[in-house]
């Protein structure tokens, strides 16, 4: 497409632009992309200029399309933000640094360069939802263009693209970019099964036209005759789509019996649901394939009535019924809410993000510092089946599909998600993990008790609880390591008749820190009580002149003479230590481990090797040079192991028999109980019992969260909660 086009483009939909902006863009990049090629062979400014198409075509403002013009300039060209500043504007070099890629950085793995690249676009997106427009249609292009790209990059690309822009487009309603991405995503990532799909679709396309023409004749008279009126249209669904649902229902493409579908647009809501209730009386509808999205709209703010009836011939076909503006913005997505007012946009980014339900993505951005971490909340938030719950209140919240009572607790807020002990559901006590359906009515209940735990973490579906959950426990994790490495550090120090604070004074602590590449004396401290500094090498560091030497050589023999005492006085041990089945071995009470649970040991003096979870807070806050590689013995047999339960009630006559009825049911024994009333109406009991591992421990939690009256049920004890 030539400047003409893009200029007759946007006058089209914007007479009174002032498409100056846009001239002076295009002779800019023109002159800074001179003489340089893509892949093809063609002038690189071929590209620019096609994704700047794609927006006009979307109907974008001015500054969207001067920024499509321009965003590969920072980056592949001499160009400053400086001087696009100067020429351009503050607001047209804010989006351009938005989209531009993070390729001077560097990254352990493309994964995380690819990881940080979203995040940036992301919390430009946060200030400017425009950004993410240009990235689609400069994606759009990139793919239509990919072919001439080695098979492993495309393939690469593709499957990026499946997992980020995809569900980015539909979640922004762009329906016609998503549809478009998916089928050359498909092509490339199946091509086999691609080109198999399109001979097929080919075989029959001239018999499925007659049928699409057949029931667009017959709707057409049927609503004719009732005076409806309205457009009516026909059509096969696309590739990506067709593939999908052969894969997920395990179906050949001879199984399909839905491949098409019709639109009717008529003039008000009223009329959707009459013409709803018409299709019906001549169509046989398919049951539980019937969605209101006009009552609750999609997060992209989607609008329309779906339904699948049996046609001609009992044929099934997709019915979607909807008003002129349901169509446009089911068309243009996002742009549709966007008004012009002298050519630019007359609408906050903040309205924009909220139509969007982006809010939840730029949060991520912001908090989640791990590039890992950080692309495993955002693919959860993106690829969702939405389920509606409502609040006590009466409104409405929007959830991924197989979200739980924790999930809608952080929705609230962190406070709330943190001290969640359950919620009702409809009326009824569920426990946390309990997943929650559309039409839900959900009522969280907490206690001041409550804290997060690292299986919790298991529990939910949703980027913001588990991007607030992992925050806490590392806040947690870090407080408690920075206590015990300081405790460590000033016990060791004190034996060699130094201290902590006489190093601060002298400055040879701060001197220290500063060789060995800390920034903080915290970190110091974290990475002593994370064992991932030894001690005695820190000591020896600090206190050159220290006789460190013989303490270490007497810590060592020490530890060597009650390795020797103990071996040999344990009998057949559950556990191995050193290759040895024979070591006298006891359980922590502050974590009880149970077998097929990850453990370390832990030398003590008398008393042989105690056994720990190995995450164990209080294991985490002893000498490290007394810990010790354990693993469980296959070999031993499986005796009865203590495993402490918490549950929270309510507070009824009855429950506890209930519960000791469960276990007894479970084949557990208790070996003890006890019950104390928390107020509100709530009680909390406390189990200990005998089980097998800890599969037989959380199978017998599964079954007490089933008792009427049951609110929630926590392992305690474990990993020193």
């Amino acid at each position: 497409m030539r400047l003409d086009d893009i200029l007759e483009t946007v006058s089209g939909y914007a007479p009174d632009a002032d498409t100056e902006v846009i001239i002076q863009a295009y002779f800019y990049a023109a002159k800074a992309h001179d003489r340089q090629q893509r892949k093809s062979g063609e002038a690189y400014f071929t590209h620019p200029v096609a994704v700047a198409a794609i927006l006009a075509e979307m109907k974008m403002d001015v500054d969207t399309i001067a920024t499509a013009l321009l965003h590969d300039t920072l980056e592949d060209t001499l160009a400053t933000t400086e001087e696009i500043t100067s020429l351009f504007g503050e607001q047209i070099c804010a989006l351009v640094d938005g989209v531009t890629k993070l390729s001077k950085l560097e990254y352990r793995s493309k994964e995380q360069a690819a990881a940080e690249n979203f995040r940036k676009m992301l919390l430009a997106m946060s200030r400017d939802i425009r950004v993410i427009l240009v990235k689609l249609a400069d994606r759009l292009h990139n793919m239509r263009t990919l072919h001439h790209m080695r098979e492993e990059k495309r393939m690469r690309i593709s499957q990026e693209t499946l997992e980020i822009y995809v569900p980015i487009a539909a979640r922004l309603g762009l329906m016609a970019i998503r549809s478009e991405l998916e089928n050359i995503c498909f092509e490339n990532l199946h091509p086999d099964k691609f080109i198999e799909l399109c001979a097929q679709l080919a075989e029959g396309e001239e018999e499925r036209q007659a049928y699409i023409d057949r029931v667009h004749a017959d709707l057409q008279q049927r609503f004719g005759e009732m005076d409806l009126g309205g457009e009516i249209y026909g059509r096969a669904k696309h590739l990506w789509s067709i593939h999908r649902k052969m894969v997920s229902n395990n179906l050949e493409f001879q199984q399909l019996n839905d491949l098409l579908a019709f639109r009717i647009i008529v003039e008000t809501v009223a009329e959707c649901y009459a013409a709803l209730g018409y299709v019906h009386s001549f169509y046989r509808p398919v049951p539980e394939r019937i969605k209101d999205y006009i009552a609750m709209p999609k997060a992209n703010g989607y609008q329309s009535l779906h339904t699948t009836v049996v046609g001609p011939e009992g044929k099934r076909i997709e019915v979607q019924i909807r008003t002129p503006d349901m169509h446009r913005v089911a068309e243009n997505g996002i742009a549709a809410h966007w008004k012009y007012k002298e050519g630019h946009l007359d609408m906050h980014a903040d309205e924009v993000a909220r139509i969007a339900r982006m809010r939840e993505l730029f949060q991520v951005a912001q908090e989640v510092e791990d590039p890992e971490e950080f692309m495993e909340v955002v693919k959860i938030d993106l690829f969702s089946e939405d389920v509606y719950v409502f609040t006590p209140a009466g409104d409405v919240r929007e959830f991924p599909k197989g979200a739980t009572a924790l999930d809608f607790a952080y929705a609230i807020h962190s406070e709330v998600g943190n001290s969640c002990v359950g919620a009702k559901i409809n009326g009824r006590m569920v426990p946390l993990r309990h997943e929650m359906d559309s039409g839900d009515t959900v009522e969280i209940l907490t206690s001041k008790s409550q804290h997060p735990r690292r299986d919790w973490l298991k529990m939910v579906k949703t980027g913001r609880a588990l991007s607030r959950i992992r925050r806490y426990l590392r806040e947690e994790e870090h407080e408690t390591g920075q206590r015990i490495g300081r405790e460590m550090l000033e016990g060791e120090l004190k034996k060699r008749g130094s201290s902590l604070q006489s190093l601060v004074k002298t400055g040879e602590l701060k001197s220290w820190l500063k060789e060995n590449g800390f920034k903080t004396v915290d970190g110091l401290f974290i990475q002593l009580a994370q064992g991932h500094l030894g001690l005695a090498k820190v000591c020896r560091e600090l206190l050159p002149e220290s006789d460190q030497r013989v303490a270490e050589e007497g810590s060592e023999n020490a530890l060597g003479k009650i390795m020797d005492r103990i071996r040999g006085r344990g009998g057949r041990s559950p556990v191995i230590v050193s290759g040895a089945d024979d070591v006298l071995v006891s359980f922590a009470k502050c974590c009880n481990p149970l077998p097929k649970e990850t453990v370390a040991g832990y030398v003590t003096r008398g008393r042989g090797i105690t056994l720990h979870r190995k995450d164990c807070v209080q294991l985490l806050s002893m000498d490290p040079s007394r810990r010790i590689p354990v693993e469980w013995d296959a070999k031993a047999k499986g005796g009865a192991h203590v495993g402490n339960i918490r549950v929270i009630c309510v507070d009824r006559a009855g429950l506890l028999a209930n519960i000791t009825k469960t276990c007894s049911e479970a084949g557990v024994d208790i070996s003890s109980a006890s019950a104390r009333g928390l107020g509100d109406q709530k009680a909390e009991c406390e189990l200990q019992v005998r089980v097998g591992d800890v599969v037989e421990l959380s199978k017998l939690i599964r079954r007490i969260e089933k008792i009427r009256g049951v609110i929630s049920v926590d392992r305690v004890g474990a990993a020193g909660v």
